[in-house]
């Protein structure tokens, strides 16, 4: 008997929740949109979404319509991209997403790597996602262009005669500096250095900064780039010459002045590395911009932009 009623009470709670779950209306997940044979489903879309605007919901509706319109859009181009990688066997693998992972991590400590991620509003595995889609952008971009994006030696030497105040550069000076901890440590260098030291050697022995090991080496900077304090010393100073000691938050500092660089339109031969650089990232980007069209005006693609209004 006690069976029995065991049975009876496991089959009433059986038939109760298959009618609960009859009665309960199934999760909609409608498509969204389809390039070719690849699709996109609402569920799918909304994930995406909060990967790229986790703060969407406290903006005015309006914008929030516009926004998913523009990831929309964004879609399509990629689910293209990803078409065109399958085409040509474009892939990426595990090593080369950990390196580009490790590359944008940089020198941040894993402590400050999760507050940038957290400040953006992403975890590692969106960023991930992110990254892989522009390493595969970037593969099928160098295989479908090829040479296209190549700059010519005219073409960059026609540039900077075209564009010449482009490459103007202000007043510049190109310094050593050493950094100590006291005003009485300072002073005791200043006296080496009066004796006829050697500025670099000292700072490798004496001073605190990270850049004592090449010399307390500044490199080029113009009046701006450092501290107040700082270009009120060093731009009243010859070549050659070193200052007293500065104080800082940083600490005192002793300075030395190793040239001067006037005004002027930067050479040619200085910067044709950088206009090709420019240039081609000019072509490369329109000529891939042309191609991407091209391939969505042949695609068959379809959205259904109603959604994007009811949700």
């Amino acid at each position: 008997m006690f069976y029995r009623s065991l049975f009876m009470a496991f089959f009433v709670l059986l038939l109760s929740t298959l009618l609960a779950c009859q009665q309960s209306p199934p999760e909609k997940n409608p498509l969204l949109l389809k390039v070719g044979d690849r699709q996109l489903f609402l569920r799918q879309f909304e994930r995406e979404l909060r990967v790229y605007y986790p703060d969407l919901s406290d903006l005015p509706f309006p914008e929030q319509v516009q926004l998913k319109a523009d990831l929309v859009r964004r879609l399509v181009e990629r689910e293209l991209i990803y078409a065109e990688a399958e085409r040509i066997d474009v892939q990426v693998s595990p090593d080369e997403l950990d390196a580009a992972m490790s590359e944008l991590r940089g020198n941040y400590t894993a402590e400050e790597y999760q507050q940038v991620l957290r400040a953006a509003g992403q975890t590692e595995q969106s960023w991930k996602q992110i990254l892989k889609q522009r390493l595969i952008t970037q593969k099928v971009s160098a295989a479908i262009l090829g040479e296209e994006s190549k700059i010519s030696e005219t073409e960059a030497e026609k540039y900077y005669l075209d564009h010449k105040e482009e490459f103007r550069r202000p007043a510049e000076l190109r310094a050593r500096q050493m950094l100590f901890s006291n005003r009485e440590d300072a002073e005791a260098v200043l006296k080496l250095l009066k004796a006829g030291g050697d500025f670099a050697t000292l700072a490798r022995e004496h001073s605190l900064s990270p850049d004592r090991e090449d010399g307390g080496n500044l490199g080029y900077f113009s009046k701006g780039q450092l501290p107040p304090e700082f270009d009120k010393v060093l731009f009243t100073l010859g070549a050659g010459q070193y200052s007293d000691p500065v104080e800082s938050p940083y600490g005192v500092h002793l300075f030395l002045v190793e040239r001067r660089r006037k005004e002027g339109i930067r050479p040619y031969v200085v910067v044709k590395d950088e206009i090709v650089a420019k240039l081609s990232q000019q072509r490369e980007e329109d000529a891939f911009q042309k191609w991407l069209e091209g391939l969505h005006n042949k695609a068959q693609v379809s959205v259904d932009w109603d959604l994007l209004k009811t949700q």
